[in-house]
């Protein structure tokens, strides 16, 4: 692409992403002080469109950009936005308070988001099948039924609910608590290792089928949490589609599925920020937005910090506000799994 096609490009993004209209070849010229005339400038926008960058919406109109050129300002164009002192005390000090749980983390990390950008703000929390567990508290409820505690390395909790087919009295359950943690401290067993230690042991015949049940139940979809935070922001802007995307992100298991997806087949860009348009997520209604995120990572684990909101978003601003969000969560996390390895 040419300067002068950079510079026209770049104009009819601004305009649109401030103003939602589109513009025609005089107006770039009068409001962006062009120095080029108007038929140097129709001529460049006609290799615009020929090149797929920007489009018409209708015979007589100006033009607006497209997801091509969209993506070329994102990549080649845009400059990020400093974000400010005042912003960057306000993210600082979210996190100045030391915080025990990756919950809490995360969720105060989707609310300040959302705050920041006035966006919908996703924070998913990465699977547990490879982080290892710490600990399992087994509390006795009554004879058939169980509540399995289970605390992570990364001191996220997961509380299951188990129904047995065995009785147990309030002793066997302590026993088989004592048992399982017994084991967790020797050998730092991750999910997996004590699924298939529940499974296979005989140490207690009395209890042998009832560990298998154990097994089954404790580690079945121990899976990252959604922490979404203003979710109306996102119906708001849904037009006709509105009540499809109330739908869509009424159910935060799905919403979840569907962005851990298109992140896990993106290239793995750690340290910065992505953003995906609506139309690469192929769902009804999301057409017209934008998912800016950042990938952060808990030993092999993956999670997503980012905002959903209109693809005429605030790019500048919502990159830089995602990207120093992101960091200091890496931060936090990071000097919780340095205290974990110290103790």
């Amino acid at each position: 692409m040419t300067e002068r096609e950079r510079l026209v490009l770049n104009a009819i993004v601004n305009y649109y992403l401030t103003s939602g209209e589109t513009i025609g070849s005089r107006a770039l010229v009068k409001k962006y002080g062009i120095d080029f005339s108007s038929a140097t400038i129709r001529n460049v926008m006609a290799d615009l469109e020929e090149s797929g960058f920007i489009a018409k919406t209708h015979i007589s109109s100006g033009r607006i950009p497209t997801d091509k050129g969209y993506r070329y300002y994102l990549n080649e164009i845009l400059e990020i936005e400093k974000i400010s002192k005042l912003e960057r005390n306000n993210i600082e000090l979210a996190y100045e308070k030391k915080i025990g749980e990756l919950d809490t983390i995360l969720k105060k990390t989707s609310a300040l988001l959302s705050k920041l950008t006035s966006y919908a703000g996703i924070v998913i929390e990465p699977d547990h099948h490879r982080e290892k567990i710490k600990k399992i508290e087994l509390v006795h409820i009554d004879d058939s039924l169980i509540m399995a505690i289970i605390v992570m390395a990364n001191k996220a909790i997961r509380t299951k609910k188990i129904n047995l087919d065995y009785k147990l009295t309030r002793d066997e359950v302590f026993e088989l608590s004592k048992e399982v943690n017994e084991k967790i401290t020797k050998n730092e067993f991750t999910d997996s290792d004590i699924k298939n230690m529940l499974s296979k042991t005989r140490e207690f015949d009395k209890n042998y089928q009832i560990e298998v049940a154990l097994g089954k139940e404790l580690f079945q979809d121990i899976e990252g949490k959604l922490f979404l935070n203003n979710a109306p922001s996102i119906i708001d802007t849904g037009g006709e589609d509105v009540l499809r995307v109330m739908q869509l992100f009424d159910n935060n298991k799905d919403i979840k599925h569907i962005f851990e997806e298109l992140v896990h087949s993106q290239e793995k860009n750690y340290g910065t920020v992505n953003v995906i348009f609506g139309d690469e997520l192929n769902i009804k209604g999301l057409e017209n937005y934008s998912f800016v995120y950042s990938l952060y990572k808990i030993e092999d684990s993956q999670g997503i910090i980012g905002v959903i909101g209109p693809k005429r978003m605030a790019y500048s601003k919502t990159i830089g506000l995602v990207d120093y969000v992101a960091k200091e969560v890496s931060k936090v996390i990071e000097e919780i799994n340095i205290k974990e390895g110290a103790k």
